[in-house]
């Protein structure tokens, strides 16, 4: 048994991760990583039978999260580090109480860590690897996540993603664009673009071009939309709502994207509900 995989850490490990009938308050950016997580590398979600993570996956997908965690680790290969990193963000974010967040997250860090430790060039390790930053950065706050060079690492992450992504993926596009306004709306335009060489202006274009390739990847689209929102919602608010409204409006391929509807409609109603 490799680095411990009892899965310890929340207690849950319960079979409702994926599904929002159970999700319990949380802060806006919290939601806004757990749309993203949930939504990551959805095109590499299942495998055939002959997958040596085909149970990992089937667990994962039943929402036991710890379960799928400690199984995808036991392949001890980059595919199953990235999956734990994924399916512990997923229970640190939606399902473990507030004292439990903190470990999961470091959890799921050191095992995207590892997974690039593996296979440098692992596509998914990086993308795990860039969500686990930001929650962590989340728990400790913006001046915390500076000085430890979160931001920095998660840029560099994300640009070395956009070199190895299969052609067409919107995934390291529409992160980097996130990345961009998150960085403007933690400080200021100023010292977003002194410190990291962040600015809104790229994030939207960012945000754009990968809603433009991949319109039906509705995390991402939700996660522009939020910070669009949240960084400027005079200047930016209508087409942010546009955008959730596109979101509200497609087609949900599976639980995790009816999960992201569901907080795009409310953001909408809380919207409309301010401006009254």
């Amino acid at each position: 048994m490799r680095r411990g995989e009892s899965g310890r850490g929340c207690g849950c490990g319960g079979r409702a991760a994926l599904r929002p009938a159970v999700a319990r308050p949380s802060g806006r950016w919290r939601t806004l990583l757990l749309a993203l997580v949930l939504a990551s590398g959805a095109a590499h979600a299942g495998g055939s039978e002959a997958d040596p993570l085909a149970g990992a996956w089937a667990l994962y997908r039943d929402g036991a999260t710890t379960a799928a965690a400690a199984a995808a680790r036991r392949q001890d290969g980059p595919d199953g580090l990235a999956l734990a990193a994924r399916a512990t963000l997923i229970e640190a974010l939606y399902l473990a109480p507030a004292a439990a967040r903190r470990p999961l997250v470091e959890r799921a860090l050191g095992d995207a860590r590892e997974a690039l430790a593996l296979a440098p060039d692992h596509y998914g390790g990086h993308l795990q690897l860039v969500l686990a930053l930001g929650a962590l950065a989340t728990l400790e706050g913006p001046i915390s996540a500076h000085l430890k060079g979160h931001a920095r690492e998660g840029r560099m992450l994300l640009e070395q993603a956009r070199a190895l992504a299969p052609p067409g993926d919107p995934w390291p596009d529409g992160l980097l664009g996130i990345w961009h306004l998150q960085a403007v709306h933690a400080g200021s335009p100023a010292l977003a673009l002194e410190l990291y060489g962040a600015s809104a202006a790229q994030g939207l274009a960012l945000c754009r071009r990968a809603a433009a390739a991949a319109p039906r990847v509705l995390a991402l689209r939700y996660g522009c939309a939020v910070s669009m929102l949240e960084l400027d919602p005079a200047g930016l608010g209508a087409e942010a709502l546009r955008e959730l409204a596109a979101v509200a409006a497609l087609p949900a391929a599976d639980a995790a994207e009816r999960l992201i509807q569901g907080a795009a409609r409310r953001r909408i109603a809380e919207v409309s509900r301010s401006a009254r």
